[in-house]
């Protein structure tokens, strides 16, 4: 209960911070990208701890523009992995899948291992849930780090999945389609059974 209340304190209480601030990278990795979206370029990729100089005053489409202060190369990330320096920090994360199996999530990069997550450890799929790519993108805390990889589709199942409540819907919509049938085949019977 606790950790909800102080989730939900952190969703409606704003960071501190306007366009020229500086702000840091909370996750392991992340990418800067070239537009405020997902599908953008990816120009660089991000480590924890990397500063960046915020350059808007709010998010656009859940993304910060930015500069990063190394090398000066300016772009987009997901405004839910920058934030302000602190020296002790609790993450909350929501989630939305659960993994099937013990899997091994590769770097979006390089494709190198990051790590092996065990089977029932929950992630966050950040670019949704698409059966027709091999590999997902998730999000998910380890050791107290946030991490961003690649994970294979069939080692993980999103939310409000249910098959056998999909099985149950769909023998139901079946059996009221064979009755629908059935009775318009009775009534048509007797149509022509009055004719005569």
């Amino acid at each position: 209960m606790k950790a909800f209340i102080l989730s939900l304190a952190l969703l409606f209480t704003p960071l501190s911070i306007g366009m020229g601030d500086s702000v840091y990278v909370l996750s392991n990795s992340c990418y800067l990208y070239e537009e405020p979206s997902y599908a953008s370029v990816q120009l660089t990729e991000l480590k924890y701890n990397e500063e960046l100089v915020l350059l808007n005053e709010e998010a656009i489409e859940g993304f910060f523009y930015v500069e990063l202060v190394k090398d000066g190369l300016k772009g987009y990330v997901p405004m839910e992995i920058v934030g302000e320096k602190a020296q002790a920090q609790d993450v909350i994360m929501t989630y939305n899948a659960t993994v099937l199996n013990d899997t091994t999530i590769k770097s979006p990069m390089d494709n190198s291992e990051i790590c092996t997550l065990e089977k029932g450890a929950r992630v966050f799929l950040y670019e949704g849930y698409d059966k027709e790519k091999e590999f997902l993108a998730v999000k998910f805390i380890k050791d107290g780090e946030i991490f961003i990889g690649l994970i294979d589709i069939n080692d993980v199942k999103p939310d409000g999945v249910n098959v056998a409540l999909i099985i149950s819907i769909t023998a139901i919509v079946a059996l009221v389609t064979i009755i629908f049938i059935l009775i318009g085949i009775t009534n048509k019977k007797r149509h022509k059974t009055l004719k005569f």
